[in-house]
């Protein structure tokens, strides 16, 4: 394997309703700054006013100076149930980007056309980071099709290229690190591969060794099926 398709991931943690009683997860994040790189704000997994998330970013950016702030704000559930409407979920991406209240925008590759068009101009604008998802809950897709989702995802000049797919056996799970390390090979840029649940697990750890440029942890409970906690995910990346 040549050197390109090796890679030191960084780490990001994902907090929500930072603001709670007794700022739990905060005060836990603060504990582990020390095993993450980038803090991932989902705002998803609460639904607030604009208001309520611009104050939530805000704290968060007091509390953690020298960490850089991923926004995300997933438009299905583990479902593929939609979250919102395409309509708002623009409003949210586009106040964020707006206020300058993240470094780096999560921006779902499903979403219309324009509005992705719209949305990558106001980002560059901001001088904000682009990373651009995509989620199958359910299954795993062929390896063809995975590449021509990093292929578009690189085409819109996306600075972080994500996919998160649902494995059932152990191929599936070699099909997604085939196909980073395949992009990885191909083009210089960011590219994140992840298999969620405990058959994938082995992909928030090894990615680095594919070329995977990211993986993300949790404090507090796991938000993302197959998550391991920051501080156990930093020690035993040490491995890979």
């Amino acid at each position: 394997m040549s050197d390109k398709g090796l890679a030191i991931p960084k780490i990001i943690v994902t907090l929500s309703d930072v603001q709670n009683k007794d700022n739990v997860h905060v005060k836990e994040a603060e504990e582990n700054s020390a095993f993450f790189d980038i803090i991932e704000y989902r705002a998803d997994l609460k639904v607030m006013t604009l208001a309520d998330y611009k104050d939530e970013l805000l704290y968060i950016r007091s509390q953690f100076p020298n960490k850089k702030m991923l926004f995300t704000y997933r438009m299905f559930d583990d479902r593929d149930r939609a979250t919102i409407e395409a309509a708002d979920y623009y409003e949210i991406i586009k106040f964020i980007i707006s206020n300058d209240l993240c470094d780096i925008i999560d921006i779902d590759l499903m979403i219309y056309e324009q509005y992705m068009t719209d949305l990558l101009q106001l980002a560059r604008q901001h001088q904000i980071e682009v990373l651009i998802s995509h989620h199958e809950f359910q299954y795993t897709p062929r390896i063809k099709d995975m590449l021509a989702m990093y292929k578009k995802m690189i085409t819109l000049d996306a600075d972080y290229c994500k996919l998160a797919v649902m494995p059932h056996d152990g191929k599936d799970v070699l099909n997604l690190m085939d196909a980073v390390y395949e992009t990885k090979q191909a083009y210089d840029t960011n590219v994140i591969g992840i298999a969620m649940g405990e058959i994938g697990k082995i992909t928030r750890l090894a990615c680095g060794v594919f070329g995977s440029s990211m993986t993300f942890g949790y404090v507090g409970e796991p938000v993302a099926p197959g998550q391991i906690h920051v501080r156990d995910l930093h020690h035993r990346l040490a491995l890979y």
